[in-house]
């Protein structure tokens, strides 16, 4: 399996041998983002496939909230190179879970945990985000545990 730095780095030889100028601005950003987040204080000065998609992750966040202002603003085609830009990134993100999937290991963590009714989301909520780090978005993880919890 190739390491998903490498694979950035492969992905922007093709972009560039293609002249796919919107890869090619992604990748390169995105490899910037995670040469100074490696660089951070805290981090190990090494790129792992984990900082690849907390760092994608983010990025994407960013382009979601740049296309709904892009779009407030009347400017579609600003909003559509962002959008294809949030796909570029989206090819280095871990396949999202379906509701199904998550509400399943909530189930498990509150099993584990046993919270206190509803009082107990904070505990559930830690447990879940380490468990399904990575692989759920925080807002899906606390909408299915508010429910599961009847808070």
């Amino acid at each position: 399996m190739v390491a998903l730095y490498d694979r950035i780095q492969s992905e922007m030889v093709r972009a560039r041998m293609q002249r796919d100028e919107i890869a090619l601005d992604t990748l390169s950003l995105l490899k910037s983002e995670l040469v100074r987040a490696s660089k951070e204080g805290g981090a190990s000065g090494t790129i792992d496939d984990g900082l690849v998609i907390r760092v994608a992750r983010k990025e994407v966040k960013r382009r979601e909230e740049a296309i709904a202002v892009y779009r407030k603003a009347g400017r579609e085609d600003t909003a559509r190179r962002e959008e294809a830009q949030m796909e570029v990134l989206r090819g280095f993100l871990p396949a999202a879970m379906s509701e199904q999937d998550i509400e399943a290991e909530i189930r498990a963590v509150i099993a584990e945990v046993q919270p206190d009714g509803p009082k107990g989301f904070g505990l559930v909520m830690k447990a879940a985000s380490a468990r399904l780090a990575g692989r759920a978005d925080g807002t899906q993880i606390a909408g299915v545990a508010r429910r599961l919890l009847g808070s």
